[in-house]
Parts: structure tokens; sequence; C-alpha cells
């Protein structure tokens, strides 16, 4: 069945669904937001402004997850249309995907500010502390408009653990496989007028693990694999450092809110496993070091007549230092010895006005966007980029809210490659409280980063100046279903879109030369697949969700799919116990075939991965009297991989088989 085939068979489900549900009375519907377009995320700063309100969106919380010891990582990777490259084990480098997309299409912004690397144009989860993050905000598909280059395959806002309503404490360690241990503590409080908000997470591992060799699958069907069965990750320890301050105070009709996020992290590199010796050729004594900061003095304000209903004006820097070294392994060879300093500073101002005319109600908003980047390196010669946005945007709801019409412009600037004028039009049509239908299209690009433009000619790596940037028109439709209460079921949601997405330019790297490679821009390419995903409640004490991603990509050029995303995946998820006591959790998730190597059709075999966790609150015993003191005092122990199996998820760099960690939460 073609993904046209299945979207179809799923609407006329849903629409099923939803007229018998309706002839039979049964539905009591969930009570709505007054404004349909806004998202409502609980803890979110005053006046953080919704962007992409048609957008096929979905808010994950941290603290649904707690006890778990789950990464950043792990929680994206568990919403559909959403894959996460993975490349390693705990502490190595992972970077998020979306509906097919490359980890540089993807705008992934801290508290609002992105916080991609102006160098390498992805954004590294793992250098991210979960227990400092309360939500994170996934808009598959969208967010050019708003994000401007980059938001390709859609965008990711994490926002950080804030002071919100009573103090809060925490404090969170674990241990586990391969000797790594993780802590941090939290704290969020006010004095006075003033709001704070002080959290530190601590990480180390040693790193080294065994993995089973990966077999691999040409494009004739033939099996290949090594003759080593089995290998040992080396050269993989690493330490990480991450902080977080965040303070506010009230300033005229709003919020002054002063944030900063900060992260060190230093380790071996091993490099890929790609050769038939007994250690895969793996790099012995690589190393790398990176510190990244990102701050930001935020004044959010309301109902300010004709200046505005929701006005938000922000400044910030961002700051990013990298460096690698390599010592040479032999006389033959060259040490390897790259340094990097990146900043950015940018500002942004952002307005909205409300006013009713007759039966319509309006919502017209601009956004001002300014930035420079600035590149110091010892490998290159040093670069700077400006860029400036304006983007206007308005909001039309009709016929008591039940209908929304969005439409949004961008002009956006780039220093070096002129203005680029970025439409959307978004829809949401909710003839029945508990039914939504959506629809959104829009246009997209992204201009080539630093190491794509300026990579130094290593002989056998270098950039490529002549890069043109990415474009593309994003579509997708479908329809999400909410109910509060269906006879023994309660939180029941269904959702099932379709999206389609062309992409002209594209920057790939390839070889050149036969010994060279180098990016270049290649022929149009064209995503298209399914999203379905189901989630319900029975009783307290059962709690279920599944979700679905079916893609079909295709490479004019050479009729491929695009390499590095599954043709498929599906995650299932089943917790036992009420949430405040006890839990039992087990997961389970396929990936599909993943195209290696676009020349030769080499694949990676389809898996099955499976989880489990089991958490007990000591605080809901009585006998223990904690709760007076302490309401939430968690033990937990969890095991990945139980299958001990084969995963790869991006070119040749192994990810640990079944490992296992245990450990505490405490928060009052």
């Amino acid at each position: 069945m073609d993904a046209r085939s299945l979207v179809s068979a799923c609407l006329r489900s849903a629409a099923s669904i939803s007229l018998a549900l309706a002839a039979t009375g049964a539905v009591r519907a969930e009570q709505t937001e007054e404004a349909p377009e806004e998202i409502v995320i609980t803890g979110v700063r005053t006046g953080v402004l919704k962007h992409d309100a048609t957008a096929f969106s979905s808010a994950i919380f941290s603290d649904d997850f707690e006890a778990e010891n789950k990464s950043l990582a792990d929680l994206l990777s568990e919403s559909e249309g959403v894959f996460v490259r993975r490349y390693g084990g705990a502490g190595d480098r992972s970077e998020v995907t979306i509906r097919g997309s490359s980890p540089t299409q993807v705008v992934v912004a801290i508290d609002g500010v992105r916080a991609n690397s102006a160098l390498s144009g992805g954004f590294n989860l793992a250098r991210v502390c979960l227990p400092l993050v309360e939500s994170a905000e996934i808009y598959r598909g969208s967010g050019a408009t708003w994000q401007g280059s980059g938001a390709l395959g859609g965008t990711v806002n994490l926002v950080t653990r804030g002071q919100v309503g009573d103090p809060v404490n925490r404090i969170d360690f674990s241990a586990g496989s391969f000797d790594t241990y993780e802590g941090s503590i939290f704290r969020a409080a006010s004095a006075g007028s003033v709001d704070y908000s002080l959290g530190y997470c601590g990480f180390a591992t040693q790193g080294d693990f065994r993995f089973q060799r990966p077999t691999y699958v040409s494009e004739d069907g033939q099996n290949s694999s090594f003759d080593y069965d089995e290998a040992e990750r080396i050269n993989n320890d690493r330490i990480q450092h991450g902080a977080t301050l965040g303070l506010g105070v009230p300033l005229g009709r709003g919020q002054l809110r002063f944030g900063d996020y900060f992260a060190h992290s230093h380790g071996g590199e091993p490099g890929i496993d790609y050769c038939n010796e007994i250690d895969g050729c793996q790099n012995r004594e690589a190393r790398s070091t990176d510190w990244s900061n990102l701050a930001q003095l935020r004044w959010d304000a309301t109902a300010l007549g004709l200046l505005g209903n929701d006005v938000a004006l922000s400044v910030y820097h961002r700051y990013e230092s990298s460096a690698f070294e390599d010592p040479p392994s032999d006389e033959y060879s060259d040490a390897v010895d790259v340094t990097a300093d990146i900043s950015t500073l940018g500002a942004r101002f952002a307005d909205r006005w409300k006013l009713a005319l007759g039966p319509s109600r309006h919502a017209p908003g601009l956004q001002l966007d300014f930035a420079h980047d600035r590149l110091d390196s010892d490998q290159q010669p040093d670069q700077l980029r400006g860029m400036a946005a304006l983007t206007l945007d308005e909001r039309v709801t009709l016929f008591d809210e039940r209908l929304l019409l969005a439409a949004a412009l961008r002009a956006d600037w780039t220093e070096g490659f002129g203005w680029h004028w970025i439409p959307s039009l978004g829809i949401v049509a909710t003839p029945l409280r508990w039914l939504r239908i959506r629809g959104n299209a829009g246009r997209a690009f992204r201009v080539p980063n630093f190491d794509e433009l300026y990579h130094p000619d290593q002989g056998f790596i270098r950039g490529n100046p002549d890069l043109q940037p990415e474009d593309a028109v994003n579509l997708d439709a479908g329809i999400e279903l909410v109910l509060a209460q269906l006879g023994p079921l309660s939180e029941l949601r269904l959702s099932a879109s379709y999206f389609w997405r062309n992409i002209d330019d594209a920057i790939v790297w390839v070889l050149i030369s036969d010994s060279t490679i180098a990016p270049v821009n290649t022929e149009e390419a064209t995503s298209q697949g399914v999203e379905l995903a189901l989630a319900l409640q029975l009783t307290d004490y059962l709690r279920f969700s599944v979700h679905h991603t079916e893609l079909d990509s295709e490479r004019d050029a050479t009729g491929l799919p695009l390499p590095g995303q599954p043709e498929r995946e599906t995650f299932g998820r089943v917790q036992i116990g009420p949430t405040r006591a006890w839990k039992l959790v087990g997961e389970a998730q396929h990936t599909g075939e993943i195209l290696v190597e676009e020349g030769d059709g080499t694949r990676l075999p389809a898996r099955t991965v499976w989880n489990a966790s089991a958490s007990l609150n000591l605080a809901s015993i009585p006998w223990l009297g904690l709760e007076s003191h302490l309401p939430e005092v968690w033990l937990f122990a969890e095991i990945d991989n139980i299958g001990d199996i084969a995963v790869r998820d991006a070119l040749a760099f192994p990810q640990p088989g079944r490992n296992a960690s245990a450990g505490f939460e405490v928060h009052w």
C-alpha cells in the first residue's frame, strides 16, 4: 500500500469513528480553549508567543516520564514523525530529524532562541540534561516563517524549568552500565518580587561496551557481514556538565527575565567502526572538548493598548567553542588539531494585536529578527555573517471559533545570499469540540552553514563556497480526535496526517574525486508519508500509546530513498500502575530499513528494540511517613535493548546492546 492509499484509509476510519460516536451520544467533549489556535502548555513563562497555530504539534512533558531515566533523545523519539540519529551510547552525539529531513533541516531552540550550531548547522541533543528541561514543543513540517533558515523539517523548542507557583526542589541520581553516572540538583523559588531558578547536572561514563557488528543488505538483496561478529567500543569515555539560571522580576506591565543555559563536554572520539579488523579500525587517541552558552534577556508584556496585546522584546547571545585533537598513529600520518569559536548576537521583537470585527476575530502580528554570526578558527579564515527578517501574519477565527485561518509572510535577508520570501497558509476546522481538521502549505529554505561553505581543504575533505541555499515546499493535512471520556476510556487522542515535501538544491556531501568529498547541490528530492498516533487511559492503572510513521522518499537523480532515514518506524508504550505511587513501563520501537550509502544502495536491516522500567514512590507508603515532608521519593530500575539487538542509525556508529541502570529521584 502506498502512502496516499494508507492515509486515505486512515482518514476514512477516523471519520467512521467520529460519526459513530456522534450517533450514540456517548461522547463527553473535552473542554477546550476559547481560541483554538492557542497551544496551552502549563508552566511556559508568561507572555511567550505561540506561533504556527495550525501546525501539527505536540508537547512532551519530562515529568510525565519521571523515574524512567530517559534522555532528551529518548523523549523526542517517542513522537510521531520524529526520528533521532544516535552516534553511539550515552553521552555520544545524537540529532533530531523530522519527516525525513536531515538534522541540519530542523531548528532546535531553547526557550525560543535558536540553539543550532552556526558551524555545523545541527544540534547535539546529548548536551541537554533532561532533568533541567520542563517540556519539548515539537512542530512537524512547520516553523520557517518564524525561525527562518533551516526549518525545512520542523522545529523543536525546549522549555527549561522555572519558578511556577510554589517552590520546587529536585535531586536526581542514576548509575548504569559501562560505569555511567548522572546526577542533578534543581531549585526554583521566589524572594520578594524576584523569582529564580538554578540547576546543575553532571554526567560521566567510561563508555566502552561490547556491540554486535552489523549485517548490511545490498540493493540486490545480498547480505554482507564482517569476519568478527562482535567488537568493543574503545576511547569512548565522556564527562559533561550542564547548568541553568533563571531570574525574573516585574517591570511595567510585564516581566523582565534573564535565562542562561551552559554546557561543557570532554571525552574520546573513537569515530566509526568500518573495517574488517577485530577493533573495527576505531580511533584510539582522538579527543574532543566543547563549551556552549546561551543567554537571553527578555521582556514580556500584555495589554499595552495600541502598542499591542502580547509584546516580547529580547536580546540574546549564543557562544560555542570546540576543539578536536588526534595525534599521529604512526610516522606516516599527520596530527590533527582543530579549534573553532562561534558566537551569535541577536535580537527579536514580536507583537500581536487582538480585535473583533463583526462575527470574526482577528489577531495580526509582526516579528523582527536580527542576528550576527562570527566564526574564529585556526583551520579556516574567520567568517562573519549578518541576518535580518520581518514576519507579518494574521489569524482570523470565524463561526464561533470553529474555523481558524492563518497566513504569514517572512522577508528574510542573509548576508551573501540576499532575500528570501517565505509564505505560509494554514487552516484549522473544529466542526465538533472534540474533532479538529488541519491543513498547511508553506515554503522553507536553508542557507549553507560555515562548515559546508568554508571547510578547509584537507585533501580528503573540503568545503564549497559556491553552494546555493536549499529550497523546499511543505504540505500536510489530517485530523485529530480528542475525548475526555468514552465509556471506560479517558484521555483518548487519535490523529492521522499526510505530509509531502519537495526540496530543490539539497546539500549533500559526495565524492568529487577518487579521494575527496565535498558538499554539492543536488537535483530535486521528494518525501511523503503518513503519521498515525493513538493514546488512551483505562482507569487509573493503565495507559497506552502507539504511533507509526510511514516515509517514502526519493532523490530524482538516483531514484533511491534519502540516506539515513528509516522507511517506517513504530513506537508503542504501556504503563501500568497509579501514576503517583508506582508504575511498570514496557516500550517497543520498530525501525525499518535504513539506506546507509546512496551510491551502492547498502542498507541496515529492520530491527525491534524492547525497553522496560519499574518505579516506586516511597512517599506513597503510609507507614514510612515521608509524604508530609517529601511527597515524591522515587526508586527506579530500567533495562534498555532487552533483546541485545545490534543497533546503528547513521553511518557506522555502533550503539550499546543490552544495558541497565538504577537510581532515585526526590522532589519536594
